[in-house]
């Protein structure tokens, strides 16, 4: 369970999630999950530093990443210890991670992405455990699905090898297979659908009114640079997220 992402903003989301990764009676699991944890956090502390110092000084000692360290090399203050060495060839053989390793960390949290965003799309709660259905693409063992569940915050997360999706059934396609929500109990069908197509109405008039203003010589001519590729980036995003309206309210069916 090794998270491979170096992004400042994804390590500490992803060192949160992994507190909850199944241990259970295994020490070995859980010593590295444990592991994992302090690695994670002890070194986006050190990215942190030079943007916030007292913050990140605060929670070094406070966490006591400074307590086995030498002096002059963090015991004293976080602003010496040694900052984090790169994620290459070296670094992942001392680790024993291999490209395989980096690759399903990576399609792991993509599928949880897709699972978060099929329940914003419904208006379903990220605190709400629910059930979902992972047609995997390769067999996935079951400790990788278990952390899967925890992750999506699911009540159960099933794998059957062939599925036929109920009507209306939203769907993601992820590097570990398609990914699905249930809507049965969940959603009022009629109720999304109204509330989609009032989205969809009021989408249309946004792209109507961005794409008359671009249709209009003047502007385009007169206007600064920058405010007409605005518009032009809103006609752009508007368009997709129509388009994506419109598929969600033709999943119901």
């Amino acid at each position: 369970a090794t998270s491979t992402h170096s992004s400042l903003g994804e390590a500490p989301s992803e060192a949160r999630e992994a507190r909850a990764l199944p241990g259970g009676d295994d020490p070995a699991r859980k010593a590295n999950t444990l592991a994992v944890i302090d690695f994670i956090l002890g070194h986006t502390l050190r990215l942190f530093h030079p943007f916030l110092p007292f913050i990140s000084e605060e929670l070094w000692h406070g966490m006591g990443f400074n307590a086995d360290l030498p002096e002059g090399q963090g015991a004293q203050t976080i602003q010496f210890a040694r900052w984090p060495d790169p994620l290459d060839d070296e670094f992942k053989r001392h680790y024993g991670l291999t490209p395989n390793d980096e690759k399903f960390a990576n399609a792991k949290y993509e599928t949880v992405s897709a699972g978060r965003r099929l329940r914003r799309d419904f208006n379903i709660a990220s605190n709400k455990r629910v059930a979902f259905v992972l047609r995997p693409s390769s067999p996935l063992p079951e400790e990788e699905a278990d952390v899967l569940r925890i992750l999506l915050n699911a009540e159960r997360l099933d794998l059957p090898s062939t599925y036929e999706p109920a009507k209306g059934t939203p769907t993601a396609l992820t590097p570990l297979g398609e990914l699905y929500l249930p809507l049965e109990g969940l959603v009022d069908l009629e109720a999304e659908g109204q509330r989609l197509g009032k989205e969809i109405a009021k989408c249309e008039a946004e792209l109507v009114t961005v794409r008359k203003k671009l249709a209009n010589e003047n502007f385009v001519a007169n206007a600064p640079g920058a405010v007409v590729e605005e518009h032009r980036q809103r006609e752009k995003d508007f368009a997709e997220r129509l388009a994506q309206l419109q598929e969600m309210l033709r999943s119901l069916g």
